[in-house]
């Protein structure tokens, strides 16, 4: 009975081992796509600070939700073709 519950402890311990590391990454990971989303809005904020007049602004602000809508049907393309 004692190599049972020393194996039933070693698995249990071995998988909630599992689960915290999985959430350490989880968390790693959010923190990265967190990170990298605050640095684009960040650069585009400062892009947009530095067009002379509100006109200005709006105009550049378009080009960029343009660009970035083109990005997403193109990456929306590339994930829904089935590659031969």
């Amino acid at each position: 009975m004692n190599s049972r519950h020393a194996i039933g402890t070693l698995v249990a311990s071995a998988a909630g081992e599992s689960d915290a590391h999985d959430r350490e990454q989880l968390i790693a990971q959010y923190h990265r796509e967190r990170a990298r989303r605050a640095l684009v809005l960040d650069s585009i904020r400062a892009h947009l600070d530095e067009q002379p007049s509100p006109r200005a602004v709006r105009t550049c602000a378009r080009r960029w939700v343009a660009d970035l809508l083109a990005i997403a049907e193109q990456a929306a393309k590339n994930k829904t073709e089935i590659p031969e």
